[in-house]
């Protein structure tokens, strides 16, 4: 199997093309025994959980983290509200900010479950990742949100082949430095590894 060391760097943001980190993990040094790999992980439904709001709830420009657009109008961001995240989208270039599907994270409750970053592929398909283990994705401007929990911390999503996305999976174990790559063709609900550049 073939591995990857991505050194990390606090604070700073990862902007990676799909291209070059395929050519990473195709070509990577191996690294001796390695942590089995999951080859297929299944997302779920993010169902909303009691007491949180509900999607498309206005919220505030200053609760909003990260922030990405897809076009001149629309676009994604993180809200932290209350004891939440929330996914939120705009469709006005920004000027109104509303919930955009269930609370992906409550604090102190699902530490595993944690985002803090969001991206888009275009008005329907958004996702988020990083702190915790999983990746959330819709594919339907937010109707749905599915949640993939992988055996380590996502580190990067990037748009691949058309609409298909590729997450990029730290397998750490034992010292050892291991990053897998896996892709979904159907919103999130499965991804499968696979190390062939881009996806293949």
């Amino acid at each position: 199997m073939q591995s990857v060391r991505f050194p990390r760097l606090a604070g700073s943001v990862l902007f990676v093309s799909t291209v070059a980190v395929g050519l990473l993990v195709a070509s990577g040094p191996s690294s001796g025994a390695t942590p089995s790999v999951q080859k297929t992980v299944n997302g779920t439904l993010i169902k909303r959980p009691t007491g949180t709001l509900a999607p498309g709830a206005v919220v505030s420009s200053s609760s909003l983290g990260h922030r990405v657009f897809t076009s001149a109008s629309n676009g994604f961001a993180l809200a932290n509200v209350g004891q939440a995240q929330y996914p939120a989208a705009t469709t006005d270039g920004g000027t109104v900010w509303k919930t955009d599907g269930p609370a992906l994270h409550l604090n102190a409750v699902q530490a595993p479950l944690a985002v803090t970053s969001i991206g888009g592929v275009n008005r329907n398909i958004a996702y988020a990742y990083g702190s915790g283990q999983v990746v959330d994705v819709t594919s339907d401007g937010g109707n749905q949100w599915y949640r993939a929990l992988f055996q380590g911390l996502p580190m990067a999503v990037v748009q691949g082949i058309g609409t298909h996305l590729v997450a990029f999976v730290d397998g750490t174990a034992n010292g050892k430095g291991v990053t897998w790559q896996y892709i979904s063709k159907n919103g999130g609900r499965t991804w499968r590894y696979n190390p062939a550049v881009g996806g293949g």
